[in-house]
């Protein structure tokens, strides 16, 4: 981490930019609306400022009612099959999260035309955006073969759908057909141009699959679960869901949300950064020379599985961030969000959705292990967080597993239930609207 963040941080002028991905630039992106994914300079620059602006609303609190209704929401989907679906239920909680704030698109089931094409879109995109997507990012002379070639016409096809996706959503949220609220896109299209900057919107690969890794540590490793459920107890009782009002004074779940980013991180590998200018760096005593252009990989999962930093850094252990005394550690780093100037500008908004889905299922259920049957073994589901139980892909999302949400009480059912009445027929007063007042 200490050579990471000298170069990335200390030193980011040098290494803030991004390098050029012939396919990606050329035929998925030739207007650099993805501006995440852009080499420094104006589109860089005025994507990130417009998404600063947001999210300093976001630490204002101003979708903070947003997100407490649809952790409440998922409680109920939860609740009504005892966490048979959960998996969906984990993506459907983080997806429309995002697609409210950012449009007014609200998907209470997870099924809907929205979000489906939304979710395949940014799939597509991860995929598009890597060297791998096309042979012209390694042979770029064959792009001068005239016609229909095949990427050229998956990256037309792809083009085609986002943009169509796009202007629906933007035209709804910025006319206010959506639900009526101020949302991140029209924010965006009020300030500057809709099209492009409003991709981006939040880290939703990244929270979605740390909620799916939560559930497995539950089930893992369960002693800790105890001394969460312990802590939220005594600090919001049994009458009523925890809220963003109770998050100072559960430290040992924001420390749950801090091991949860790091014991499987949600990506591998950050997005690469390129050196603008030749660089020397010291390291153990040996300088190394780093040419300009010189493509930077973050190797997310060595930096939070670094021994020296993390004593038995396979375990989850929650209390690896807290002192002696069951504060919060001050010295917190993370490159799960990525490091320097190229940092996820959703973070706040992340983080915020992993606390309140995280706090309010502990103060609801224990999550146990399935007794199901393996279709693939004929025995009893063995629970594995090894490589094996992970996808292996850009994203490091755990295969799917059998999980039970078994209520801690009826009372607490009781609570859940109540308390999702009143929120449900409340919707337009608890969405945000993202007004400076």
């Amino acid at each position: 981490m200490k050579v990471t963040k000298e170069l990335l941080e200390k030193r980011s002028a040098k290494y803030s930019s991004r390098p050029v991905i012939p396919y990606l630039r050329k035929h998925v992106d030739p207007e650099i609306d993805i501006w995440v994914l852009a080499e420094e300079g104006e589109h860089h620059s005025r994507g990130r400022k417009l998404t600063t602006a947001i999210m300093s609303l976001v630490r204002a609190g101003k979708t903070e009612p947003l997100q407490e209704y649809e952790a409440t929401l998922n409680i109920q989907h939860l609740l009504d099959d005892g966490g048979k679906d959960w998996f969906h239920h984990m993506k459907r909680v983080v997806s429309s999260s995002v697609l409210m704030a950012g449009f007014g698109i609200h998907c209470p089931t997870g099924h809907e035309p929205e979000l489906k094409t939304f979710l395949d879109i940014l799939a597509e995109l991860a995929y598009l955006g890597t060297p791998t997507a096309s042979i012209t990012n390694f042979f770029p002379s064959l792009d001068s073969i005239p016609g229909p070639m095949p990427w050229r016409t998956r990256a037309q096809s792809f083009r085609k759908r986002t943009d169509a996706m796009y202007e629906k959503l933007v035209d709804d949220a910025v006319t206010g057909k959506a639900s009526g609220i101020n949302t991140w896109a029209a924010f965006f299209a009020s300030k500057d141009k809709p099209e492009g900057d409003q991709r981006r919107l939040a880290a939703i690969e990244t929270t979605m699959i740390s909620l799916l890794t939560f559930v497995l540590a539950c089930i893992r490793y369960p002693d800790w679960v105890v001394t969460a459920q312990r802590e939220i107890d005594n600090a919001v009782g049994t009458d009523r869901l925890p809220t963003f009002k109770d998050r100072p004074f559960l430290p040992y779940v924001e420390a749950i949300v801090r091991e949860t980013l790091r014991w499987r991180p949600a990506l591998r590998l950050g997005v690469p950064h390129r050196s603008t200018a030749d660089d020397i760096i010291e390291h153990q005593g040996e300088q190394y020379f780093i040419p300009k252009d010189s493509i930077i990989l973050v190797v997310t999962w060595a930096i939070e599985h670094d021994q020296s930093y993390f004593e038995d850094h396979d375990r989850f252990m929650p209390e690896r961030f807290l002192d002696s005394e069951g504060k919060l550690k001050p010295e917190y780093a993370t490159s799960a969000f990525g490091l320097g100037r190229r940092t996820c500008p959703g973070i706040p908004f992340a983080e915020r959705s992993l606390w309140i889905s995280i706090a309010t299922m502990l103060w609801t259920f224990n999550v146990r292990p399935s007794r199901e049957i393996d279709p693939k073994t004929g025995v009893p589901f063995q629970y594995d967080d090894s490589d094996a139980a992970f996808n292996g892909d850009i994203t490091n999302m755990p295969l799917k597993f059998p999980a039970v949400f078994e209520p801690r009480s009826l009372q607490r059912v009781e609570v859940a239930r109540r308390e999702w009445a009143e929120r449900e027929k409340n919707l337009n007063i608890l969405m945000p609207t993202l007004n400076d007042s």
